[in-house]
């Protein structure tokens, strides 16, 4: 619940590059190392790529402005795979006879974090260096995991695994000092404030009302109030905060993204939507540590009754950037925000400037 290969087609019966020697469903393999010096180029060329739905397994996202990760399955292993779109080529990073259920890349681009299990009571955190060893391995009694990565400091992760009855322990691990510390908060789904302290939802009555926002220091287990209210989702950019609260008597979602150490502040709202029972905050995707993307929708109401698309903004201190229309889907851009991976496979190839969307990703019974 909570956790929640390819090639650049050259030939329209081709499925992947072909190997000598190799099958037909074989991935090109790459020297592990690339040329020293060599600078990738971003391409304006929309890729089209193809893969067998059997050995698909997921796009972790962006390694770089230019390079895409996969999970995908080779010859009975699991595997981490990255994909340049300059170069056209693959290279491996990492292979192991653990299923892997998903994989995330931190903000900084130097470590991936791959959530593996080969039971249904049981799972391994895996962190690998960018260039493919592991740096630490976690285990933990539970395969239902969430988890959130400190934005600049990759050293710090918490975790909450949960259990048959839906009770759950909460983790803070210090890679620093390969310390896991177990923690007591009200709400398993804590994220990072600053280095020293988590953010807390204390939930009101109803999913409706949004959260009390609260800072729970992890040296004493101190928690202190904070001024919003009604909060529905908070992100940590890596330099900016945005906070996202409900008004329910203007039908509105409310954003205050803040530069803590200027004060600097940018505000903006959206239609709110729900799904009777909840609200359903717009997807969004972290760009640079002060910039978003996000979908909002351009009318109020529930979300299974809306067929219009919604519109895609740029949203920073500077202010807001529409960029076009698309329908709501999960988002993962680029670094250097031309371009965002859309769908829940990440299917979609979004181009911002100029603006284009079509699928770029073909998954072949």
């Amino acid at each position: 619940m909570l956790l929640i290969c390819l090639f650049l087609l050259q030939a329209c019966e081709e499925s992947y590059p072909q190997v000598e020697n190799n099958g037909p469903n074989s991935i090109e393999k790459v020297p592990q190392s690339v040329p020293g010096n060599q600078v990738a180029t971003p391409t304006k060329k929309i890729p089209l790529l193809k893969l067998n739905r059997s050995t698909f397994h997921s796009v972790i996202g962006w390694m770089s402005n230019d390079e895409i990760l996969f999970i995908l399955t080779e010859d009975g292993d699991w595997t981490v795979q990255s994909y340049n779109l300059s170069t056209e080529t693959w290279k491996t990073i990492y292979r192991t006879k653990t299923p892997i259920i998903q994989g995330t890349i931190h903000p900084s681009k130097e470590m991936i974090l791959l959530h593996t299990s080969s039971n249904s009571s049981s799972a391994e955190i895996q962190l690998i260096h960018k260039n493919g060893y592991v740096v630490q391995s976690l285990s933990f009694e539970s395969a239902e995991i969430y988890m959130d990565w400190h934005p600049t400091n990759p050293d710090l992760i918490v975790f909450s695994t949960f259990y048959d009855d839906w009770s759950y322990s909460t983790f803070v691990y210090d890679g620093s000092s390969q310390q896991l510390k177990s923690i007591e908060v009200e709400n398993p789904f804590v994220k990072w404030y600053d280095e020293h302290r988590l953010m807390v939802f204390k939930w009101g009555d109803s999913s409706l009302d949004g959260s009390d926002l609260l800072l729970y220091s992890t040296a004493d287990g101190g928690t202190e109030s904070t001024e919003f209210q009604h909060v529905l989702d908070v992100q940590n950019l890596g330099n900016t905060m945005v906070y996202v609260q409900i008004n329910e008597k203007q039908g509105k979602f409310e954003y205050h993204m803040e530069q803590s150490e200027t004060g600097q502040y940018f505000d903006w709202t959206s239609p709110a939507v729900s799904n009777y029972s909840e609200w359903v905050v717009p997807t969004f995707s972290v760009v640079h540590p002060n910039q978003l993307i996000a979908i909002r929708s351009k009318a109020a109401g529930n979300v299974d009754e809306f067929e219009d698309k919604g519109e895609l903004s740029s949203y920073s201190l500077d202010g807001e950037k529409r960029l076009g229309e698309i329908v709501d889907q999960p988002l993962d851009c680029s670094p250097n925000g031309e371009v965002c991976l859309g769908g829940y496979e990440k299917e979609n190839w979004i181009q911002l400037n100029p603006f284009n969307e079509q699928a770029w990703l073909q998954l072949i019974e």
